[in-house]
């Protein structure tokens, strides 16, 4: 007899991410098993169009296997918005491996809004298709006090030995005691200098805008600035928010046609239309009593300026007053919650408001405004203007991975990890924190928190996704999340390496080294395998990192820093015997990121401190031939 295998015409989304086979039927057994929605996306045509031309034009694009994927901007959102119901669901593991029984109990440093969010949290509408409520877990939220920052590098003890101390709170420091530039150290010193309204020059400063600084955060479209700028003109001297806005996006377009870094005159900077935004948007700030999302719109622009001029406390400040007046507009429909409708310029604000404080929590461990919790129950925002489909594709993929990136800081870098450690009275550090998990138990972590960044990539369209490595990619959007991925990947793989180069030596005393035992972690095969992630992901990021640290961008400040946090990984891997053979030539890639950081190290700068910190790793790279 002959004997046919059935298999589904269709596979339901969650067989077809991890390519499994479908039984199809509703639910199928693997989402049975998995505890998973099963849904089947349904194809766009009764039968495939037979020309790969046609294919195209009619939004579909041909790809492995002949499998047919719908590339229209919705489906594209649609499938972005699956992968995160579908990490959701996978906080389910991540909750088993972890050794927390209960959730985390945060300072009440965390936010002011904090409790207030997370016990109404039945108030607050649920977007997101197919989420259980029950998963509203802290599991996106980085806890006050982690220990993901660059700073803690530098606190592990054969980094102190060779540089020195540095407390926690050294680059937020460095950044609070450098003075502004220009006209903004002297904001109140004299009356409002309203700027040339030249129409030539304010469209070619728009026009830069849109091309090099809208993609990175398209939190309006071109028809709303326009509208803005027309009224602008006509009105000439009127101090509104819409004014704020225009001079915003005329003092980026400016900044970002300055491609150097010496600070030479406030025109470079853009600071004759910022100077004027700036003083609107704080008298508003202050005197508005009703929040407006215009006014939010302005403060997010604000944040990017100052993060193009790598100012992250500053942009930190912007976004966090953002972030309070969005969640004052939330406080306002509180009795409507359950059926409210989030307009689409509200959606983006929020996700905008959502990653850059995230971020600067990541980088600096700053207070939280409250923003955090609602990642949770906000829908992603669609496109609305098909000019912005794939810069809307690449802003929501971005979000994805930052929540991504916040469930790894907090499932392996919270301190509460630490608070178990088997010797208390010991003080605690970055590298014990992993020792009270237990290997079996990181391992799993690791593992699954891998295949989640794994989901997330292959999330993206085949034709936006970029290759993985250093394969030259066409935009800094298509840079920014490749970037992204390697950071994510270095930091789920760091606890490995620094196991290994932080045991106590045979013959060293206790007293002067760290306090995990020498065989704590064997280097086995697959320990030494999870080191090797971790040494490619941040060699990786470092060649990447470099073409985007020659420009300006609103992660300027945020390269610099991971770019030294990478390579003090590979000084650590390159003087750990285990892991030397592991680590290719340093010497070439460190001197790059030294040039690229001599660009914006101005005087007691935050860059001049990492160059310094750099210059002093001293590679073992071989002898050339």
């Amino acid at each position: 007899m002959n004997y046919t295998r059935k298999r589904a015409l269709l596979a339901c989304d969650f067989c077809r991410h991890r390519k499994r086979r479908c039984d199809g039927k509703k639910p199928c057994s693997t989402c049975k098993d998995s505890n998973a929605d099963c849904v089947y996306k349904e194809l766009p045509f009764d039968r495939c169009l037979s020309r790969p031309t046609s294919r195209l034009r009619a939004g579909l694009l041909l790809t492995q296997g002949d499998r047919v994927e719908d590339a229209s901007p919705t489906a594209v959102i649609d499938r972005l918005a699956r992968i995160e119901s579908l990490l959701e669901h996978q906080s389910q593991q991540i909750n088993q491996l972890s050794t927390r029984s209960s959730p985390v109990s945060y300072p009440t440093s965390q936010a002011d809004y904090f409790s207030t969010y997370q016990q109404q949290s039945e108030h607050l509408p649920s977007t997101s298709a197919a989420i259980d409520p029950h998963l509203d877990s802290p599991q996106f939220l980085i806890p006050k006090g982690h220990a993901t920052l660059p700073s803690t590098l530098l606190a592990l003890p054969r980094v102190s030995d060779l540089l020195g101390d540095y407390p926690r709170d050294y680059f937020f420091e460095i950044e609070e005691k450098l003075p502004l530039p220009g006209l903004l150290g002297t904001l109140y010193d004299s009356p409002l200098i309203w700027p040339s309204l030249d129409l030539n020059a304010l469209d070619a400063a728009a026009e830069n805008y849109f091309r090099n600084v809208h993609p990175h955060h398209p939190i309006f479209s071109s028809s709303m600035f326009k509208s803005w700028q027309v009224q602008l003109i006509q009105e000439e001297k009127m101090e509104e928010i819409g004014t704020a806005i225009c001079f915003c996006v005329y003092a980026l377009g400016t900044l970002c046609t300055d491609q150097g870094g010496e600070y030479d005159t406030d025109e470079a900077f853009g600071l004759q239309y910022f100077q004027p935004a700036l003083r609107i948007m704080l008298h508003k700030l202050v005197w508005d009593f009703r929040p407006s999302i215009n006014l939010c719109q302005a403060l997010l622009l604000a944040a990017s300026y100052f993060s193009h001029l790598g100012r992250p406390l500053h942009s930190w400040k912007m976004a966090q007053f953002s972030s309070r007046i969005f969640l004052t507009l939330v406080e306002s429909r509180k009795h409507n919650l359950s059926s409210a409708q989030f307009e689409e310029v509200e959606l983006r604000t929020f996700w905008q408001c959502f990653t850059v404080e995230c971020d600067r929590i990541a980088e600096l461990d700053v207070p939280r405004s409250g923003i955090e919790p609602l990642g949770d129950r906000m829908r992603l925002p669609h496109s609305t203007d098909p000019a912005d489909n794939e810069n809307t594709i690449y802003f929501i993929a971005e979000h994805a991975i930052r929540r991504l990136l916040n469930r790894i800081h907090n499932s392996l870098y919270g301190p509460e990890i630490s608070q178990t450690s088997p010797n208390p009275a010991m003080p605690t550090g970055p590298n014990q924190a992993w020792q009270s998990l237990g290997i079996q138990k990181l391992l799993g972590l690791t593992a699954e928190l891998n295949r989640q960044l794994e989901e997330w990539y292959i999330s993206i369209p085949d034709w936006l996704r970029p290759p993985k490595g250093t394969m030259p990619l066409p935009n800094d959007r298509a840079r920014v999340l490749r970037l992204r991925y390697y950071a994510a990947r270095h930091i789920i793989h760091r606890p490995f390496i620094l196991q290994l180069a932080c045991r106590q030596p045979e013959g060293q005393s206790p007293a002067s080294s760290s306090v995990l035992s020498p065989d704590a972690y064997s280097e086995t095969p697959l320990v030494l395998e999870k080191c090797q992630t971790c040494i490619d992901s941040c060699v990786t990021y470092l060649y990447n990192a470099v073409e985007m640290m020659d420009k300006r961008s609103p992660y300027l400040w945020t390269f610099s820093q991971s770019c030294m946090a990478c390579l003090l990984m590979m000084w650590l891997a390159d003087n750990t015997p285990a892991l030397h053979p592991y680590v290719p030539p340093m010497r070439s890639v460190q001197n790059m990121i030294l040039a690229k950081l001599g660009k914006w190290a101005i005087k007691d700068s935050t860059f001049a401190a990492e160059a310094h910190i750099i210059e002093r790793l001293d590679f073992s790279d071989p002898m050339e031939a």
